[in-house]
């Protein structure tokens, strides 16, 4: 879709402090987030959407991922929008010490397993991660979101990232076999294509953790 409306300076400049191409906006026109402008980038594959409205927090903000949340505010969610239509590899790894599943993804699976384990470890906590099942697929930040979709109740509340605890968007208490059934359900559900699929069946028994969901607090916690 070509752009309509012309960026103006602050937007051009944002735009390029973070890389995100013109090519993957979308013109809000002044809309606030909806169903019918989260359809138009799904049917023109933007990932971002500029000039809508409705920001509380700050009335100069404008740009928002199709969750309908403002990047201005939230900038790490860029480059997981950005994901949204790239080739890489979706990944599945255990914590046999810590009974946590990771997904996440990897331009290389095998290198981003070996950073997990280096980082983690200078902190002394998770240093065990093993590579259960891996694949290929040409939509990988919409791979990701299905995960987080399915996966949300039993996200674990914080993850070890370069050392340093981080929010635990990626880390789920749950089997594996668990994490395998949501990638199985968005197949046919969602119609998502995976290639070069590899799983390490015999490992698989080892990480049958229990499913614990997240607990919600109640008034009278």
């Amino acid at each position: 879709m070509i752009i309509k409306t012309p960026l103006t300076k602050e937007q051009k400049d944002f735009i390029k402090k973070h890389q995100i191409s013109e090519d993957v906006l979308i013109d809000a026109n002044g809309e606030a987030m909806s169903d019918d402008l989260i359809q138009r980038m799904l049917e023109t594959e933007k990932v971002i959407a500029y000039n809508v409205s409705g920001c509380s927090e700050n009335s100069d903000y404008n740009f928002t991922d199709i969750d309908g949340v403002f990047v201005q505010a939230e900038t790490d969610r860029i480059p997981f929008a950005l994901r949204t239509y790239k080739t890489g590899y979706i990944y599945i790894a255990g914590s046999k010490k810590n009974h946590l599943i990771k997904v996440g993804s990897s331009n290389e699976v095998k290198d981003r397993i070996k950073t997990l384990n280096i980082a983690t470890s200078k902190s002394g906590s998770i240093d065990d991660w093993e590579l259960i099942f891996q694949a290929k697929t040409e939509t990988l930040g919409k791979v990701e979101r299905m995960f987080q979709q399915k996966l949300s109740e039993y996200k674990s509340s914080a993850q070890y990232e370069k050392g340093k605890l981080q929010n635990g968007g990626e880390l789920y208490r749950c089997s594996y076999n668990k994490a395998k059934d949501a990638m199985t359900a968005a197949e046919g559900e969602e119609q998502f294509e995976f290639t070069q699929i590899n799983e390490k069946k015999h490992m698989i028994s080892e990480y049958l953790f229990k499913n614990l969901r997240v607990k919600t607090e109640t008034a009278n916690s």
